[in-house]
């Protein structure tokens, strides 16, 4: 039923655990099964809080709509014998929900797997007292699971860390018997205590993932099965999920990213020590916010699925033991190269330049007056926004203390910049790398 009950103008309700109620308006059964009380908004909360009732199974609730209280009572409780109270409502629990499931367990010790993949080791008739994951004043990710394997599903799949389940097929303890365990279980082995009613319990077979992402290689580039990713190490994005599934490395987390050829993927989040649950792979449809994590890496998709690959680009791994780190060493190798040929390629041309000024022939620079040529020579400069040119020949003119130089050899029009002998060596924009140096005449505008 979706509508509210409020008003008590229904005859049935389902809880969002699944348990079934029939209604009954303006009845109540007075001092008799009752189990305690709380606080209710309304008929569909106080049947809610039955449904999740910790410790004792709840089968039949009362809900008093002026005193907005819920009193719950045990599974003996029906609607025979109920009397009349106006603005009353009796909730009454499907019975057959409440029969008792299959106590048979011969697993014992034996390994079972959930429908993802995590694999649990099962213990007959026995259970983990503590350590809830949803604790009696939280009950709401408890869950009702008709067999062991449901209540392994749903541990699997939950957020933050399930390390282990206690299962209930008895249903004393309430309607929901599925009982995750925190992340404290994992002393798991020294909390088992030997139950009856056909308890049981299992324990995740958790391993870490390796973290493919350390600091050194933080913004590093991958290219998974389709499309590259920037890797930003230790760092989460909350929120945004498309979906969640369990990863055995990154590579395996950035290639589920990369399969969705709508590209609504726009990167992921791997979790390497599973904090946040087996579901450690966090497709994102949005980017979201940074937030500082140890063991989380994020990686930003870069180009659309439709965009293909280098020939020579490395592919992010899969197999979960593989150490062969060349998805991650490709591409710093290549960079590598590719620093080497740009810094190859600046040599070369200051080698170029440095022969062009030593076979430069002098000109007439400053309009009037022969000038005589002087070699210079590039050196080294702490302020990158300066090329220092150092005067090798000396002076022919005990008045040349000015130069000027010419940013493009054999050209009348080549712009000109004066030089200042005295700062020794001369300094000049980094634009005239090309330069050459004339002495100076008196046609120039130099006085001595």
């Amino acid at each position: 039923m979706s509508a509210p009950v409020s008003g008590c103008a229904e005859t049935s309700y389902t809880t969002p655990k699944g348990l079934q109620f029939s209604l009954f308006c303006d009845q109540d059964r007075t001092n008799v099964g009752d189990i305690d009380n709380a606080g209710a908004d309304n008929v569909e909360d106080c049947l809610n809080q039955c449904s999740m009732h910790p410790g004792k199974a709840c089968g039949t609730a009362a809900f008093d709509s002026t005193a907005r209280k819920c009193y719950f009572k045990n599974t003996t409780v029906t609607e025979v014998g109920a009397v009349v109270r106006e603005g009353w409502t009796l909730g009454v629990a499907n019975r057959t929900q409440y029969q008792p499931l299959p106590t048979e367990c011969s697993n014992n010790g034996a390994n079972q797997k959930a429908q993802n993949g995590l694999n649990f080791t099962v213990y007959c008739n026995q259970t983990v007292n503590g350590f809830d994951a949803c604790p009696d004043d939280a009950p709401e990710c408890r869950a009702h699971a008709d067999t062991l394997d449901e209540c392994l599903d749903i541990c699997s799949t939950l957020h933050p860390i399930c390390t282990g389940v206690a299962w209930d097929p008895s249903l004393k303890l309430g309607y929901v018997n599925c009982y995750p365990k925190n992340s404290t279980a994992r002393i798991f082995d020294n909390a088992r205590a030997e139950a009856g009613d056909g308890l049981r319990c299992a324990k995740a077979l958790l391993e870490a993932a390796p973290d493919d992402c350390p600091a050194a290689i933080n913004g590093t580039v991958i290219v998974s099965s389709r499309d590259s990713f920037r890797l930003s190490c230790g760092e989460d994005r909350p929120g945004n999920n498309i979906t969640s599934q369990h990863a055995n490395s990154l590579g395996d987390c950035v290639n589920s990213c990369a399969a969705d050829t709508n590209a609504s993927c726009l990167g992921a989040v791997f979790d390497a020590n599973m904090v946040n649950g087996y579901e450690n792979c966090y497709l994102k449809s949005e980017t979201g916010f940074a937030v500082s994590q140890a063991g989380f890496t994020f990686a930003l998709r870069q180009t659309s699925s439709n965009t293909s690959s280098s020939d020579n680009s490395t592919s992010a791994p899969t197999d979960k033991h593989s150490s062969n780190k060349a998805w991650i060493a490709g591409p710093i190798i290549g960079a590598a190269v590719a620093i080497a040929i740009i810094l190859a390629t600046i040599w070369w041309f200051r080698r170029k330049r440095s022969g062009r000024m030593e076979e430069a022939v002098g000109n007439n620079a400053m309009g009037g007056s022969q000038q005589t040529q002087w070699r210079g020579q590039e050196i080294g400069d702490s302020n990158s926004n300066l090329t220092k040119y150092e005067i090798t020949s000396e002076l022919s003119s005990a008045n040349g203390t000015s130069y000027a130089v010419d940013s493009e050899l054999d050209s009348a029009n080549a712009g000109k910049y004066e030089l200042d002998a005295s700062r020794g060596p001369l300094e000049m924009d980094a634009t005239t790398k090309n330069g050459i140096v004339y002495s100076r005449g008196t046609n120039g505008g130099h006085s001595s």
